[in-house]
């Protein structure tokens, strides 16, 4: 059997009880996404291999991380792909299922807490408010083959939220100013490690946000949050 398995957002507090359960188990091959925390990888009973999806080679390690989920079905082990958040959020566990399939085999998917909601409350970020954001749109920070997604038009009442978008935070808002008519005065808040004990949230506008984040030295995993909503608590 194999489980596709969200971990959430980082905080071994926010895991489902079905994912404790599993991660319980000594006897599962458990295959971890880079990104999951030290503090749920620790809570692993079973054998642990961990990706190396590091930046320019995810897809050489994709390519590994089936390589092993299909010789551990072969073996007769149950396989877990541990995936940080929600599995069907930005996380490939639609193309996961799909790969699966051609192996003939059907995974069972649990999901997990999604930083894009988790994240912004965590750091006392509503991402909707009567009055001040009536809508919420999800982003990931790369399109396909590592280019820049296609942008949001800016909307007053609009939250929008991106996820794996830290590494190209200055373009990011460069191009959403420029091409998309964000206002330079646009509050963002980034929440690096959310729940974690060293979470740190970051604010500032359009306009500053990515110094700070270098100042700081933001890093992966971070949830960028853009709208009115950031400053509203």
């Amino acid at each position: 059997t194999i489980t596709l398995l969200g971990s959430g957002p980082g905080s071994p507090d926010l895991l489902t009880l079905s994912a404790y359960r599993i991660l319980s188990d000594p006897s599962n091959l458990v295959i971890v996404d880079r990104l999951v925390s030290d503090e749920i990888v620790e809570l692993i009973q079973g054998e642990v291999r961990i990706a190396n999806k590091h930046p320019g080679c995810q897809e050489s390690a994709q390519r590994e991380i089936y390589e092993w989920c299909v010789q551990g079905l072969r073996d007769g082990r149950k396989v877990v792909r541990l995936k940080i958040g929600d599995p069907f959020v930005f996380g490939r566990g639609g193309e996961e299922v799909l790969e699966f399939r051609k192996f003939g085999v059907e995974p069972t998917v649990i999901p997990g807490v999604s930083a894009a909601f988790s994240a912004p409350l965590l750091a006392n970020i509503p991402v909707t408010h009567r009055g001040i954001s009536n809508q919420v749109v999800m982003c990931t920070g790369y399109g396909r083959n590592n280019t820049s997604p296609e942008l949001i038009q800016y909307h007053k009442e609009q939250t929008v939220v991106f996820l794996m978008a830290v590494g190209r935070l200055r373009t990011l808002c460069e191009n959403l100013v420029k091409m998309a008519g964000y206002p330079i005065e646009t509050p963002v808040g980034i929440v690096e490690r959310a729940g974690c004990p060293d979470q740190r949230v970051v604010v500032g506008t359009m306009e500053t946000i990515a110094d700070l984040a270098e100042e700081y030295d933001v890093k992966p995993p971070s949830t960028i949050v853009v709208g009115e909503v950031v400053n509203v608590l």
